[in-house]
């Protein structure tokens, strides 16, 4: 049975590389741990096998970052039910007739998984194209 805690998971980079994602510095992991908004993990007994996080301001602007599952448990609903959970996460801190507005970049082919939780693609007719530009020092 697949559970879920509000906390950013132990170990990132084994998330990230599990998915060929680059890993981050100390530093990174450190920034990041302490400047999310909310942070879910997924566990299967003790084992982390999906995690996610938001960044943002708090009240009107969130992101969703980092959405991981392990790809043997991808499939069974479990990125699915994070981002539910982040996304009432980030309503509850709404007043009645606020809209709060949450972004998110997919990961290339993961479009739809993301449309189904109705989310919508850019561009479009109302919105422009959202772009990412990575930085190396």
């Amino acid at each position: 049975m697949i559970t879920y805690e509000y906390r950013i998971p132990k170990d990132i980079n084994s998330f990230r590389r599990s998915v060929g994602w680059y890993e981050l510095s100390e530093r990174q992991l450190t920034a990041a741990k302490n400047n999310s908004v909310f942070a879910i993990t997924a566990l299967d007994g003790e084992k982390e096998v999906g995690s996610a996080r938001v960044v943002g301001d708090g009240g009107y602007q969130f992101f969703i970052s980092d959405v991981i599952v392990r790809p043997e448990y991808q499939g069974m609903g479990i990125g699915r039910e994070m981002l539910n959970r982040l996304m009432n996460c980030a309503l509850s801190v709404a007043d009645d007739g606020e809209t709060i507005m949450v972004n998110l970049m997919s990961a290339k082919d993961k479009e739809g998984f993301y449309e189904k939780l109705g989310f919508m693609k850019r561009p479009n007719d109302e919105r422009g194209c959202g772009m990412t530009l990575f930085l190396t020092k």
